[in-house]
């Protein structure tokens, strides 16, 4: 676990010193770079951790031999992970290799969106830390990259362009199909709830969640088969109430603080983000694979919590304490999660191995 007490320690103590006293754009993007690398560096020197670590492996051999016609005859809905992957082993790059370039291209994704819209990037930084995305890469590469593509969409989102919006859902879709359930959020983040349209919503997800496994036969015929025969497997089991308190937490802190938001659309939009990412988390009670989709509406907490922070800091004399008490108010909520997911062993991230541990337990 050291590696990552020291990595969140580094990276938090460096931002502040580097992006919150100077506040300049080249030291910002000095900072972002840091963390790409070190993050990157993290995802890809990792050996045996995350659920699915030796089944992506398996699958990069197994493609490794199929042509690009067997890879769209078999895998016709999401192709394109393996054609990647095809590319990678023609070029004679082992398996190693091919997860350093996705998480080349996963962080600098991420450090990206923070550089362009985070009003604290050293915040969102160590809460991309803390609310596990950095384990979600570690674990769940097809979906992680198909929330990349979610995060390159944002500015089509936020600007209210369908057509460049909907092109990188659906190339992200063709990664995991997750990313094509959530094309509605188009829609949907941006729509402002009354009291009568949020009871209603509120409603529908109470019927959802109580009549789930009596609803759900009815709809899987019109789903991918992978997704269809989740009830036969592991993945369809419940977690407790207690992976709920959190998530119930993010979305009351967000509501409390919707004032200290100034654009009428990125308050709705966070409200909404959070709500929505409370909501789909509350299903994971019944069964946890649901919990893939609450990422990302999730997301946004890495812009919403930052300009929460940021907007303390306008203010002088008195206000000056109050900032530092929600600073630390958040930064202390993205600790508890942290340790939290920790010692729940989220993702099978925790504790960390290394290629290094790997070699070292490899007899002479």
């Amino acid at each position: 676990m050291a590696v990552y007490y020291v990595t969140i320690s580094l990276l938090t103590g460096l931002g502040y010193f580097l992006t919150e006293k100077k506040q300049k754009n080249k030291t910002t993007l000095c900072y972002l770079a840091a963390a790409f690398l070190l993050l990157a560096f993290l995802a890809s020197f990792r050996y045996a951790i995350g659920f699915d670590y030796f089944s992506y492996r398996d699958l990069y051999e197994m493609v490794s031999q199929w042509s690009f016609a067997d890879i769209f005859r078999y895998l016709q809905t999401e192709p394109l992970y393996y054609v990647v992957s095809k590319i990678f082993s023609l070029a004679g790059c082992p398996f190693q290799i091919f997860l350093l370039f996705v998480n080349l291209f996963l962080m600098a994704t991420a450090m990206q969106f923070v550089y362009r819209y985070s009003k604290l990037p050293w915040v969102s930084v160590y809460l991309y830390i803390t609310l596990q995305f950095l384990a979600y890469n570690m674990n769940l590469i097809r979906q992680s990259i198909a929330v990349a593509f979610f995060l390159l969409s944002y500015p089509y989102l936020k600007n209210r362009k369908l057509l460049p919006y909907t092109f990188f859902i659906f190339l992200g879709g063709l990664f995991h199909n997750s990313l094509w359930f959530i094309y509605p959020l188009y829609f949907l983040l941006t729509w402002k709830y009354g009291k009568k349209t949020l009871s209603c919503l509120l409603a529908v997800t109470l019927v959802g969640y109580f009549f789930f496994d009596s609803i759900f036969p009815l709809i899987s015929p019109f789903l991918p088969t992978r997704y269809a025969n989740y009830p036969s497997g592991y993945f369809w089991n419940a977690n407790g109430f207690i992976y709920v308190v959190l998530p119930g937490m993010y979305w009351l802190f967000i509501y409390l603080f919707r004032n200290r938001m100034e654009d009428p659309f990125q308050r709705t939009l966070y409200l909404n983000s959070a709500l929505y990412q409370f909501l789909i988390s509350l299903f994971i009670t019944k069964h946890f694979i649901l919990e893939r989709f609450a990422i990302y509406p999730f997301v946004f907490s890495l812009l919403a919590i930052p300009e929460i922070i940021d907007s303390y800091r306008k203010k002088t004399g008195t206000h000056t304490l109050n900032y530092r008490r929600v600073l630390f108010l958040f930064l202390f909520f993205g600790g508890a999660w942290f340790c939290f997911s920790a010692a729940e062993g989220f993702h099978r991230v925790y504790p960390y191995v290394s290629l290094l541990d790997k070699s070292m337990s490899v007899p002479n």
